[in-house]
């Protein structure tokens, strides 16, 4: 597996997805305009980014981004937040993913943080 068999599953479930980079050069994955299906955020609308690796085997980043921050900033205990290297409009959500990743696994991961607030 791939970012880009990540990026190619977001686009054939009908997502926008786009490439950018960090003030680094550090590449993410950008699902544009995802609405959040369940859970105490269910209906809003964000950005979700997800940092690109090339790692052989792939392996997931421990974290997630979104835009715009939908809780609040510098959360602690099990879900922590912070500021985002991809600007200030952008909040880090730092959860690992701990299975043999397929673009499935990775996006019902992504929803399973947003929706369990």
């Amino acid at each position: 597996m791939t970012a880009d068999d990540l990026d190619a599953y977001l686009r054939a479930l009908g997502m926008t997805v786009d490439v950018v980079a960090d003030a680094s050069g550090n590449t993410y994955s950008v699902a544009r305009e995802v609405e959040i299906p369940n859970g105490s955020l269910a209906g809003r609308i964000c950005d979700i980014a997800i940092q690109r690796l090339a790692a052989t085997p792939y392996t997931v980043p421990a974290a997630i981004h979104t835009r715009p921050a939908l809780v609040p900033m510098d959360m602690r205990g099990p879900l922590k937040t912070q500021a985002s290297n991809l600007g200030d409009d952008w909040q880090y959500w730092s959860r690992r993913f701990d299975r043999a990743p397929t673009p499935q696994r990775i996006w019902a991961h992504v929803l399973s943080v947003l929706t369990e607030v």
